[in-house]
């Protein structure tokens, strides 16, 4: 087995044995439906979808899901290992797969931010439709099922992947699975600010819109608007400051 070929199925097995052992340690809190989890543990692909190639990362997302559903959430009778297939694999391995060329692409903490809202939000969207679509429930619930995924997921990406990346920071770029540096611009001034900020509001908006085209979301289980306070506190003030956390020097224009 080449080198190559070796270092992308060792990245897949990293993502996915890692990815599931994080969905473990929040299979535990409720879910307002029953159905799936708070999705804190996203963090981990997010972060080597930075850091490692984007193929096998979204490869071992997709895995990774599938392999913590069926441990770990399908004995709480949270999903079943079908719907794991028809809903978590799919939506995992989409999101990451686009997010990964994203910030690979535009490689600068605006765009980090931008890449978490939009495609986090889209990766839930997709789970939230074909587990409304599979099990046959309300199609409002997929607005609902989006919005409690979003508010455990994207203020854990945002905050944990620049941690991650500064405590990694001797080891990305020497090694065959973290072989994408993420020093990006260190300029945290007034653009960048602005942009992370333009998403934080768009993350705030988009789940105004989720609550409004749910109505019945908050009675289903009331403590989600709390969650979705606590969310948008995080990604408003974290958001602005994602590159701070990884280490970068301000700058200021």
């Amino acid at each position: 087995m080449s080198g190559s070929v070796a270092s992308r199925v060792a990245t897949i097995a990293i993502v996915a044995a890692l990815y599931a052992v994080g969905k473990a340690l929040t299979a535990y809190i409720p879910s307002p439906w029953g159905i799936g989890e708070f999705l804190i543990g996203l963090f981990i692909p997010a972060y080597f979808a930075v850091v490692s190639d984007t193929l096998p990362v979204a490869v071992g997302a997709g895995l990774g899901t599938f392999v913590g559903d069926v441990v770990f959430l399908t004995p709480l009778k949270e999903t079943t290992p079908v719907l794991s297939l028809v809903a978590g694999v799919p939506a995992n391995f989409v999101a990451f797969l686009l997010f990964g060329y994203f910030v690979k692409r535009y490689r600068s903490w605006p765009a980090f931010v931008a890449g978490t809202v939009c495609f986090v939000t889209l990766g839930n969207l997709i789970a939230g439709f074909d587990v409304v679509e599979f099990l046959g429930l309300p199609r409002g619930l997929i607005l609902g099922f989006t919005l409690f995924w979003n508010v455990g997921a994207i203020p854990a990406v945002i905050v944990g992947v620049p941690l991650l990346l500064r405590a990694t920071q001797p080891l990305v770029g020497r090694s065959t699975i973290l072989r994408h540096s993420a020093e990006w611009s260190g300029r945290v001034g007034a653009r960048e600010t602005a942009v992370a900020l333009a998403f934080g509001a768009a993350f705030i908006l988009f789940g105004a819109v989720l609550f409004l085209g749910a109505p019945g979301t908050l009675s289903s289980w009331p403590g989600l608007g709390l969650y979705f306070a606590v969310a948008a506190v995080v990604v408003v003030i974290f958001g602005p400051m994602a590159g701070l956390l990884a280490g970068a020097r301000p700058t200021g224009r």
